[in-house]
């Protein structure tokens, strides 16, 4: 009877451990780098919250001026891997602004980005995680903010605060440290672009 009662509960922390990476929003706080926070609303789906810019921009004058590290939170990542994710989303962003529509009439503007936070994963916990209950349980992924401001102005036009865990059907992410979060990145520079459009 023992053994049968620590089997479910055993079943049920798996359960619950199970849930919560299935989760793909990273808790996010306000680290101080956007200009403001006002005037961003809560995405439909809760995933981030953003400003969409009322006016069209000029990508040929919509330059990306600054992309920092502003984590806080411990971590182990040494320059390197930092400089790798800070240029991940700097890359991200660039591709983003190279899709918007050529109109003499758009606004110039600067973009600044910032990582707020990042959750790497352990390789060999999950590999550990997938012999006892099936499936990867350290999950990893990033947070984000960032702006596009009015080049003459310096009016906040578009701006984002989002945090991301890569979701968990991206199985092979779970076995390396940085991938979760480059994922993260890749996915808040998509998010982004879209707030830097007016026909959308």
């Amino acid at each position: 009877m023992r053994h049968q009662r620590q089997r479910v509960w055993t079943a049920l922390a798996a359960a619950v451990l199970l849930l919560s990476a299935c989760s793909s929003t990273m808790p996010t706080k306000a680290s101080g780098f956007l200009g403001s926070y006002n005037r961003l609303t809560l995405s439909s789906d809760g995933s981030m919250r953003m400003l969409r810019t009322p006016e069209a921009l000029d990508p040929a004058h919509t330059v990306i001026t600054t992309v920092e590290w502003r984590v806080t939170s411990a971590n182990n990542l040494s320059p390197e891997e930092r400089a790798r994710l800070l240029n991940k989303l700097r890359a991200g962003l660039q591709a983003q602004v190279n899709r918007l529509p050529a109109t003499a009439e758009g606004r110039p503007a600067e973009i600044r980005a910032a990582i707020t936070d990042i959750a790497t994963v352990s390789p060999s916990l999950n590999v550990l995680s997938v012999a006892m209950f099936a499936a990867p349980l350290d999950r990893g992924g990033a947070s984000v903010e960032i702006e596009a401001l009015d080049t003459g102005t310096r009016q906040q036009l578009a701006a984002m605060t989002m945090g991301y865990f890569a979701p968990i059907s991206e199985l092979k992410a779970r076995f390396s440290a940085l991938a979760p979060a480059s994922i993260a990145l890749d996915k808040a520079s998509a998010q982004f672009g879209p707030l830097l459009r007016t026909d959308n």
